[in-house]
């Protein structure tokens, strides 16, 4: 696969990776954008530039965070838009996005864990999956099929470099099964530590499993939420000038009930994937940046993610296991 274009699929993406995985300073709003807008199949001139427009405005505006979740639902309410939302939120805010400018009602597809947004059309699929941080809208062609299949793979963020400064960004590989409409994704991060690529997440989604509208039951929330893969609380934001990425994690494996809500336990996560911890130098900068980017400062972002953990704690039945958190480099 090309580290610069969608394969099988009804256009060729031309944005500049190089620029990302190198200084990270490129506009991102340059040819990138304008190709995708022109080459969605059978969209009008109306419509496909607000895919791009509301998959980007999420994307770097609507922050992924597992905190927001329990604020929402198990707090007082939601919390700004600024310090983000849950992965399915994601999709829904992209989706709002779209219906609100267009008119264009997208399928919530339901994998169990996780939603994605889509727009079925005679000849193709268009998938917004923020929360999977592809670069652009993904567009599946039904006459790119071979033997009933319909494959796209393209960059994703983070944009990282290998040990001889060589691009590598992320990866997002789609497929979709024409035939039964089932839609595979999987996400991978270079991890410059075992120096490949892993698979970061996965999901699968069937064509009757959808929501039928949003909010979702506010029961069925609150029971997604408390899950053995929920093992931490965090905010994780893609700078918009710069593309870099970085995270806040409280992990909850490890501790205590009585010990979760532990200010040291608390670390980020660079661009590269590397972990600062509480107290030091590459925490202060990442925690700086994040602040940066969602307009915050450190004590109200540190309370925030410390304030889901103690929900947490207050509602996680206490036989829960949760699975492990790595606390390493990726």
């Amino acid at each position: 696969m090309s580290n610069n274009g969608w394969r099988r699929v009804a256009w060729v993406r031309k944005f500049p990776g190089p620029s990302w995985t190198g200084q990270l300073s490129v506009d991102w709003r340059g040819r990138g954008n304008r190709v995708s807008a022109e080459r969605i199949s059978d969209m009008t001139d109306v419509v496909a530039p607000s895919f791009a427009s509301a998959h980007e405005d999420v994307l770097f505006d609507v922050p992924y965070c597992s905190a927001a979740p329990f604020h929402e639902f198990y707090g007082k309410g939601p919390p700004p838009r600024r310090l983000g939302r849950g992965c399915a939120w994601q999709s829904f805010e992209a989706a709002r996005l779209v219906q609100e400018r267009t008119g264009v009602k997208a399928t919530l597809l339901f994998s169990g864990r996780h939603v994605a947004a889509v727009y079925p059309r005679a000849d193709d699929l268009v998938v917004l999956d923020p929360y999977l941080l592809h670069r652009e809208p993904v567009v599946l062609s039904r006459a790119a099929a071979v033997e009933g299949v319909v494959t796209a793979a393209g960059d994703a963020f983070p944009f990282r470099t290998g040990a001889g400064g060589e691009p590598r960004p992320s990866r997002l590989r789609l497929t979709w099964t024409v035939a039964s409409g089932v839609l595979h994704s999987e996400y991978s991060r270079f991890s410059p530590r075992l120096g490949r690529y892993v698979t970061f997440r996965a999901f699968t989604f069937r064509p009757g499993a959808t929501l039928p509208f949003f909010p979702p039951p506010r029961g069925l929330v609150r029971r997604l939420i408390l899950h053995s893969e929920q093992n931490n609380v965090s905010i994780r934001c893609v700078d918009r000038g710069s593309g870099r990425l970085r995270e806040l994690v409280l992990p909850l494996s490890g501790r205590p009930r009585e010990w979760l809500v532990d200010r040291r336990s608390l670390i980020t996560r660079d661009n590269q994937g590397a972990v600062g911890r509480g107290g030091t130098e590459e925490f202060r900068r990442d925690l700086a940046g994040i602040c940066a980017c969602v307009g915050s400062d450190p004590e109200e972002l540190i309370g925030y993610v410390l304030g889901a953990a103690q929900l947490y704690a207050a509602t996680a039945p206490e036989d829960l296991v949760v699975a492990e958190y790595r606390v390493e480099d990726e």
